[in-house]
């Protein structure tokens, strides 16, 4: 996919591709695409900052990031655990 023909979004906005549309749209879909994420920023704004994007859907996302971060070095920790329980299995039984 050409990253050139992709117009980056905003927070809830998702990004534009604009790969299928054809050329004598683009300009108009683009400015369209900035004037929806001018509208959005206005409207989040306008919202009491406890039902803001950033402190309600990237607050999970960050909790979620973290409960992944620590459950694959909890399962590291396991992982090497049982690797030295077994070498010390397996030099018991020689």
């Amino acid at each position: 996919m050409n990253t050139s023909e992709i117009i980056e979004g905003y927070k809830g906005i998702m990004e534009l591709d604009l790969t299928n549309i054809p050329q004598h749209l683009k300009k108009d879909t683009v400015e369209q695409h900035m004037k929806d994420i001018e509208n959005y920023k206005g409207y989040q704004f306008n919202l009491k900052p406890h039902l803001r994007y950033e402190n309600t859907i990237e607050r999970i996302q960050k909790m979620y990031e973290s409960i992944g971060i620590i459950e694959k070095k909890r399962k590291n920790i396991q992982l090497q655990e049982q690797l030295n329980h077994n070498e010390k299995y397996n030099k018991c039984n020689k």
